[in-house]
Parts: structure tokens; sequence; C-alpha cells
């Protein structure tokens, strides 16, 4: 279908919602902004909800499209107002820019750089069993040369069964603790030894790769790197033009004010 010919490389479909694809990146990116609580508990233990919420929200976009909404009143109302706040965001964005020295936000994205590393992050495959004693059978058989994914699909209680296993790239906080340290302390290629207990039973995991996330490019990082810094050229930019412009004032009954002028924050 031309929605499995647009899946992105390296990434893979989870979800097709009446033709409009989910992909697997998606739901790792919906996890990571779930509150820690709730991440603690690793995705695959959340993975069904999460992907039913995200089918659910596509389906309302979905079937808004249907219905026309694109062009609604109340839509293109609410798209007006956030066009405007784009538009001042970028404005005053700019107006920053040109009031920074060269090279500063170049310094700046480097700092940040250093202060965050990138996080590796490994591609694994599991089998999720309910004993210690099924999971060392399924070790056996994989060491005899049945095929990981196979045994994935045939015996692994996991939401990842009907996928050979497949859990994609992950970061060490998006599992829980036991399966990340077993999983992040194993080489390339390898197979679990010994089954690994969570709470959600016994794994047998495969490590495939690992790989350092990418960090975000400077174009990237520019607007939030000039929200942070500017902050205070945004200040007295933003005073400046107001004291410029013809601004008339009303209390909140609607009586008017006498001109006089703003308090300045500094």
């Amino acid at each position: 279908t031309p929605a499995m010919a647009q899946t992105p490389a390296d990434d893979v479909m989870v979800a097709n919602v009446e033709g409009t694809p989910i992909y697997r990146n998606a739901v790792l990116r919906a996890f990571g902004g779930l509150p820690p609580n709730v991440r603690e508990q690793g995705i695959e233990a959340i993975y069904a909800t999460l992907l039913e919420r995200m089918i659910q929200q596509k389906l309302l976009i979905v079937n808004g499209r249907k219905a026309n909404l694109a062009t609604d009143p109340q839509v293109v109302a609410r798209l007006k107002e956030l066009e405007d706040v784009v538009i001042g965001e970028i404005y005053l964005s700019r107006l920053i820019e040109k009031d920074m020295t060269p090279g500063f936000l170049e310094q700046k994205f480097q700092e940040f750089l250093n202060q965050n590393p990138q996080t590796e992050q490994i591609h694994a495959r599991h089998i999720l069993l309910k004993t210690e004693t099924d999971a060392k059978n399924t070790i056996d058989q994989i060491a005899a040369g049945k095929k990981f994914e196979d045994a994935a699909r045939e015996y692994s209680t996991g939401p990842s069964a009907a996928n050979g296993g497949d859990l994609g790239f992950f970061k060490r906080p998006d599992m829980v603790k036991a399966f990340s340290d077993a999983a992040f302390a194993m080489r390339d290629g390898e197979i679990s030894k010994t089954p690994v207990k969570t709470r959600f039973g016994w794994h047998v995991i495969q490590v495939v790769a690992r790989t350092k996330e990418k960090a975000p490019s400077f174009e990237q990082m520019k607007p939030q790197l000039m929200r942070k810094a500017g902050r205070n050229v945004a200040i007295e930019i933003m005073e400046k033009m107001v004291d410029r412009a013809n601004v008339e004032r009303f209390t909140f009954a609607g009586k008017a004010l006498p001109p006089v002028p703003m308090p300045k924050s500094r």
C-alpha cells in the first residue's frame, strides 16, 4: 500500500489507521513525553495502552478531516491564533539575533552539547515467558539452531511477539531497570545465557546493535537557545517597542487610563 511504501528508514509501522500509518518511533517519542512515574514501568508494560491512545487521536484527526473541518470557521480561527503566536515569536527571535554578537549562539550550542552528551541506545529483541523453566528451554532451542525471531513469535507473551520480539532502538530509562541493566551489558549479537527476571516475567534478550542518540542540529536548537540566552535582550527589545508604539490602555471595566509609562522590569 502507499502507506507501507512511505515507511521511514529504520522504522516500523505499528498501526495503520484508515490508511494513515503510526510508526514505532512516534510511539517512543510519545512514551518519552509521559511522566517519569509512568515511564519507569517500561514501554513494554504500557505499549498496548499507549498505542490505543495514539490510534484514538489519529482517528479523531482522520475523521475530522473527512468531515471537512480543515475549512470550518472555528478551526480557521484557531489556526489564525496559532499563526499570530508563531509570527510574534519569530519576529522577536530575529530581533534578538540581530542584537547578539557573532558566534554567540554557536558557543551556547557547543556548551549544550558538552553538557548533554549523546545517550547510548541499543536495538534489541526479547522473548517474554511466564516461568524460568520456559525461558531456559527457549535459550536451549535457540542455541540448537532455532531462529530468535521464530521463537519470539511462537513463545513470547509480550506485545512485540508478532514482530519477532523486536523492540527497536531504546535508551536505558525506556525499559525497567533489570531489563536495561542486562541488555546494555551485552555485546552486539549476543543472546542471554540466563533468563532475566522482571516483574513482567522472564526475558530472553538478543542485542542486535547499539548506537549513540543523534545530537540535535544547531538549527533545531536555535529557537531554544535564543529563548534561554536572549531573555534579558527580549525584555529590553519589547519595552522599547512598547515605548515607541501608540498604545491606549483601559481599566478592567473599560475606562480610559492616563498615558503613563509602563514600569520597567529591570
